[in-house]
Formats: structure tokens, sequence, C-alpha cells
């Protein structure tokens, strides 16, 4: 059995696989052991790929069904359903449709705001240009693990809606606590633990980002308002995080429960092209 190799980040979270194709034939003690890195690390890399998208589909699709956006909740690309592969770019002009441009994307998880919100996504790298920008992922174990005794008690039992921000126009929504008495954003809602359970590893996860309108359930405005404030500062602080430099041939694997990810702006003349695939998930407990 052929070991896959990899180099370690120094702080924890990211994994580089080295001298690994993508485009050979994968066996199942393959999936196994890349399975293995994404859960201890949360986030492998694959550098210099060269695949079809068949190839990209296929591998995802290894490690969980498609996710297939209900056009009664919008997300990234609901618009086209029935194409797994999302075009995530900026000067991407030979595509019919990409999507989020050169604006900064806030700390976040993917689809939290739906009943399922997605297990794990892929971006592959198709043309990046220089002065383009990184991805960033945070730990979200690791955000858990560093909350003092007293915050984990008091928010075990705490229920999260995250509001769902493609109701708002695009670029409008950032992170906020919502005070009902001013607003209540619109759409249907699904609250989740703020404290989510790892289906595979049983690890706790702060399920917390600081990209969208959020509220906690039952909790008077004031204490929510302080809490999200709270969590808000403990993650800006986080050094338990990845940054990844894109390069053209790059794919990145990441878990969708337990990291967030973030990207600043950057130029609007910069060309930077990618294509995401994403893996449905399960009701968070």
């Amino acid at each position: 059995m052929t070991k896959i190799l990899y180099t370690k980040n120094k702080n924890g979270i990211g994994v580089k696989v080295n001298n690994f194709s993508l485009s050979g034939v994968l066996l199942p003690y393959h999936i196994i052991q890349i399975q293995d890195l994404l859960n201890r690390y949360r986030v492998v890399v694959f550098p210099n790929q060269k695949i079809t998208d068949d190839q990209l589909t296929d591998f995802a699709f290894r490690f969980g069904p498609p996710f297939v956006p209900d056009n009664k909740f919008p997300v990234l690309g609901s618009q086209d359903s029935t194409n797994p592969i999302v075009v995530v770019g900026n000067q991407a002009h030979e595509f019919s449709k990409s999507y989020l441009g050169h604006q900064e994307v806030l700390p976040h998880s993917d689809h939290q705001w739906l009943k399922c919100p997605s297990s794990a996504s892929i971006l592959y790298a198709i043309d990046i240009h220089p002065n383009s920008a990184p991805t960033v992922w945070f730990d979200m174990v690791q955000a858990y693990n560093m909350l003092d005794p007293e915050t984990k008690s008091n928010i075990d039992e705490i229920k999260l809606i995250t509001f769902n921000p493609f109701y708002r126009p695009f670029g409008s929504v950032s992170a906020k606590y919502v005070n009902r008495n001013i607003d209540i954003p619109p759409g249907d809602t699904f609250p989740h633990p703020l404290v989510r359970t790892h289906p595979l590893t049983h690890e706790k996860i702060l399920y917390f980002n600081i990209a969208y309108e959020l509220e906690f359930v039952d909790v008077p405005n004031k204490i929510g308002n302080e809490l999200f404030s709270k969590l808000y500062a403990h993650i800006t602080n986080l050094c338990c995080k990845y940054e990844h430099q894109w390069n053209n041939g790059d794919l990145v694997f990441w878990d969708n429960r337990a990291t967030i990810h973030y990207r600043p702006s950057f130029d609007s003349s910069v060309r930077r092209v990618l294509k995401r695939v994403t893996i449905a998930g399960e009701l968070p407990y």
C-alpha cells in the first residue's frame, strides 16, 4: 500500500500532499488516507494538479453526495443547480456565470443558514494571476478548545440562527447581531447548535461565523449582543489558521463543518479563476 506523503503546517491546521496526482487511479486506501488527513488537519492541499471537470467531481463525490441547492433557499450558484461545479472568478469572461468577483468575502462556513449545511468543499485553481488574493481557513475546533471554561459552559446549549445573506442585495451583509425591534432579516431560518459535534471525529466545534446576520435563540438581546461581541473578538484573534497563496493547479479540500474561511478583496483588474465543488452534509447536532 502506497502511503500518501504530506507536509504539516506549523500551527496544526492544513497539510500539503506531496507528489500525488488526482488524475490517476484512486484506490480505496487513498480515499481513506485523504479522509483521515481532512479529519485531523481540516484543510488538505494538492499542488500541481491537471484534472478535468469529470475528474474533479469524481474525486469530490467519493467523500459524499453532491450538495444540491434548493431554489427555495438560495445559495451561491443556485440558479444553475444542475451543474455541481461553480466558477468562483474575477475577470472570468469565458464562463457564462462566475461568482464573488474581487470583493472581500468575510469569515464564514458555507450554507450555515440551511437545514443541512454542506460538509466539505473543494476549490481548484484554473488561472491565478499575480496580486490575487489568498484564502484563509480558521480551525473552529481549536477555537472552541481555546474558550475559557465559563464561556464553554454558557454556550453549550445555545442555538444559533444564521440568516440567509442571499435574501439581501449582494455585498450588503456583514456580521452583526440582530435586534428584532429594529429589523428582522428575511427568509426561513434553521437554528443550529452554537457548539456542534463533528460526526466523524466527535470533536466539539464552535459553529459561529463573522460574516452574516446572527441571533441566539431565546437569549435576551443585550446578553446575546454581548456574547456575539465576545465570540467575534475571539475569532479575530485566533492563531490557529492557514493562509493559502494560490498557484495554478492547486486543489484545496476543506472540512466545512470544522472551519470558517475568508478572502480579502483584491484589484478588480486581476484575473482569478477557480472551480468549486461542494459535498452535502447532515443536520448539525
